[in-house]
C-alpha cells in the first residue's frame, strides 16, 4: 500500500511514522527542508506519475487559492494541479483536514474530511484547549486563576476548553444555543447563559473565547467588551469575530488557527495518523478493495 502525504507541517511527520508502522510504504512531497524518516521517500512533484497511489493525504488545512496547500518544510510553493488530481484513480482514498471550495472544485470525486468525524474533533479538543489556555497566559498581565472567562459555543472544542479553564481556576461562563448544552454547562459547574445575551456578559469577561465559526462577536458585541479583555478565536477562517471592529476598539483579538499543530504536532500528529490508518481501513473495506 503506497501513501502520499502532499504537504503539510511538523503533524504530518508523525503520520508518516504512524502509517509507516502500520505497513504502507510512505511518500512524502514537499518536504525538502524537513527531518528524514526513516523508511520514507521524499520525492517530488514530478516522480508522483511513476506511483501507484493508494492513499493521498493533503495537510489539515486542505487546498487554498488557486490550488497551493500549506507546506511548511518545501522549498517552494506546493500546489495540487488537475494534473496531479488525474494521477489519482477510484480506487485511491483522499484525506484532507477540512473541506475547501478549491479542493473540490479540483478533485470532483469522494474525499475524506477528517475534521467531519466525530473520533477526530473530540481528541483534537485537547492540545486545542492547552494551546488556548497558553496563549491566555502569554497574552494578559493577571493570571487565569479567578479570572472572568467566558466560552462562546458548547460543542466539542468549547466544552473541552471550558473544562480546562475551569480546573485552571476560572470563572467560566459559557454562551449556548440549546436547552441541553445549558444543562450540561450546569452539570459541569459552569455558569451557561444563552447567545442572544451575550452583551450583558462582555463587560465584565477578561477572556472571551470563540468557538463558533460564525460571525458572533460583532461589532455591538465588541462595544460591550471591557477593553481590557482579549478574545481568542478558535473558529476556522474567516473565524466569528469582527477583527477590524475590535481593532478599532483597542480590543486585544487573536485568531488562533491550527492550535495542535503549533502547540503539540507530536501528539496531534498522532491523533491523525491513527484515525487515518482505521478511515483507510475502513473505506477499503466498504469498497472489497
Amino acid at each position: 500500500m503506497n501513501a502520499v502525504l502532499f504537504g503539510g507541517d511538523a503533524r504530518q511527520l508523525e503520520i508518516s511514522r504512524i502509517l509507516l508502522q502500520s505497513g504502507y510504504r510512505v511518500w512524502m512531497v514537499g518536504f525538502e527542508k524537513s527531518e528524514k524518516v526513516y523508511g520514507a521517500d521524499h520525492i517530488q512533484v514530478s516522480e508522483l506519475k511513476n506511483i501507484p497511489i493508494d492513499l493521498f493525504i493533503l495537510p489539515v488545512s486542505g487546498v487554498k487559492k488557486g490550488g497551493e496547500v500549506e507546506a511548511s518544510y518545501a522549498g517552494g510553493p506546493l500546489v495540487l494541479t488537475k494534473e496531479i488530481a488525474a494521477l489519482l484513480t477510484e480506487t485511491c482514498m483522499i484525506i484532507s483536514g477540512i473541506h475547501t471550495p478549491e479542493l473540490t472544485n479540483i478533485l470532483k470525486r469522494e474525499i475524506c474530511f477528517l475534521f467531519d468525524r466525530e473520533d477526530v474533533a473530540i481528541h483534537n479538543s485537547i492540545p486545542t484547549a492547552e494551546g488556548t489556555l497558553l496563549l491566555a497566559m502569554q497574552h494578559t498581565p493577571f493570571t487565569i486563576h479567578r479570572s472572568n472567562v467566558v466560552v462562546i459555543g458548547f460543542g466539542r472544542v468549547g466544552l473541552t476548553t471550558a473544562r480546562l479553564f475551569r480546573q485552571a481556576g476560572a470563572f467560566v461562563k459559557t454562551a449556548v444555543r440549546e436547552t441541553g448544552k445549558f444543562a450540561r454547562a450546569v452539570e459541569m459547574g459552569l455558569d451557561p447563559f444563552y447567545m442572544e445575551e451575550i452583551n450583558a456578559y462582555m463587560e465584565q469577561a477578561d477572556i472571551i473565547i470563540n468557538t463558533v465559526p460564525s460571525l458572533v462577536i460583532t461589532d455591538e458585541v465588541i462595544q460591550h467588551m471591557n477593553k481590557t479583555g482579549l478574545i481568542i478565536d478558535l473558529a476556522s477562517l474567516p473565524g466569528g469575530t469582527d477583527f477590524e471592529a475590535a481593532k478599532k476598539a483597542g480590543v486585544q483579538a487573536i485568531h488562533a488557527l491550527s492550535l495542535p499543530g503549533k502547540t503539540a504536532p507530536q501528539t496531534a500528529g498522532k491523533i491523525l495518523g491513527r484515525v487515518i490508518v482505521d478511515a483507510a481501513r475502513e473505506w477499503k473495506k466498504e469498497r472489497g478493495l
